[in-house]
Parts: structure tokens; C-alpha cells; sequence
């Protein structure tokens, strides 16, 4: 299968590390160039018109919607044979699923997911697609989350905690309540940082 990783950064990186040997990497398409010349994948600004797959190598969510309304639907998900996934989850397209990541029950995820390293979403929880968990991080069961949110290293969401769609958990943070507006909420128990003036 020929692959086209659309990123250059962190997650770029751990994908090629995941996927090389599988599949055939044609090339990255960004705008930066990849910092370590030990990388010998060519990085193009635009995707070469070839047959191949698309995988979403960027953890912005904005950063990840302006490149999918860009570029055509040949968006595939990756799923590291290390997880853990329940036969009863729903996994939308253009996700990825880093090694260890944990899908239980009935889970859904939408489009554009990306559990990093060792994320676990518990049973009836929704995330909404573009969403990002990075390393450590756990969504408890029956929990709803919105769109293009984003969790920090180590975070938790406790369960049935409800967050809307742009809301932020910092690293370390323990969401233990719904909020109603989007925030980028922080601590344990967390809660939005108040803005000085």
C-alpha cells in the first residue's frame, strides 16, 4: 500500500517509525522541511496526483481541518497493532491510533482522531472528530466531547463528563465536571485559568 504522511513534525516522525516496512511512504507533504537528515522521505507542498492513501500526521486541530478541506478524500485511519480495540467501536475516518491506545466498549470516535501513545476512551464516550489525546491521557466512560478538542499529556476525564467542542485539558489536568462553555481548564480538580487583565 503506498502511503502519504501529511506532516513533517513529532507525529510525522512516529508514524514513519510505526509504519515503516509495512507499506510503501511515497513522501510528506508540509511546508517545513523534517529536522533531522536521517529522515530520507522527500517533503513536497502539495501531494503528487499518484494512487495512494492519505494519513493526517498533525495533532492541531485547525491545522488539521485546513489540510483535509484542501486536499481530496483519500484519508485513511492507522491503527497500531498494539491497541486494544473493542469489535463494538466506531472509528471514523483519518484517525490515528498510536501503539497501546485503548478503544473499549462501544466507543466512537469521529473523524480525524488522534490517540496518541497509551490513550485510553472508555465505554459510551463520544469524541468528536479532530479531537487530539496525547500520551497518557484517559477519557472515562459515557462521556461526551466535542469537536477540535484537545488533551494534554496525563490528563483524565472522569466519567460522564460532558465538554464542548474547543475546550482544552492541560497536562496533568483532572476534568471532574462538565463545563458548558469551551475553556482550556486546568489542576485537579480542573478548572478554566480566569484571564487577567
Amino acid at each position: 500500500m503506498k502511503i502519504i504522511i501529511f506532516g513533517s513534525g513529532g507525529l510525522a516522525k512516529e508514524l514513519i517509525g510505526y509504519m515503516e516496512g509495512s507499506c510503501e511512504i511515497v513522501c510528506l507533504v508540509s511546508t517545513e522541511p523534517l529536522n533531522n537528515p536521517r529522515y530520507a522521505y522527500q517533503v513536497l507542498e502539495k501531494a503528487p496526483d499518484i494512487d495512494a492513501h492519505y494519513i493526517l500526521a498533525v495533532a492541531d486541530p485547525q491545522i488539521k481541518r485546513k489540510i483535509v478541506a484542501e486536499n481530496e478524500d483519500m484519508w485513511i485511519s492507522y491503527i497500531h497493532p498494539t491497541c486494544t480495540v473493542s469489535p463494538y467501536v466506531k472509528v471514523g475516518k483519518g484517525c490515528i491510533l498510536a501503539p497501546q491506545s485503548i478503544l473499549t466498549g462501544d466507543c466512537e470516535l469521529g473523524d480525524f482522531v488522534f490517540l496518541n501513545t497509551n490513550a485510553t476512551v472508555g465505554h459510551d464516550t463520544k469524541i468528536g472528530s479532530y479531537t487530539t489525546m496525547f500520551p497518557n491521557t484517559e477519557v472515562c466512560g459515557d462521556c461526551d466531547i466535542g469537536e477540535d478538542c484537545v488533551f494534554g499529556i496525563g490528563s483524565y476525564v472522569l466519567p460522564k463528563v460532558r465538554l464542548p467542542s474547543g475546550s482544552k485539558a492541560s497536562a496533568g489536568s483532572v476534568v471532574r465536571k462538565s463545563i458548558e462553555h469551551a475553556a482550556t481548564l486546568y489542576g485537579d480538580p480542573a478548572q478554566p485559568r480566569l484571564k487577567v487583565a
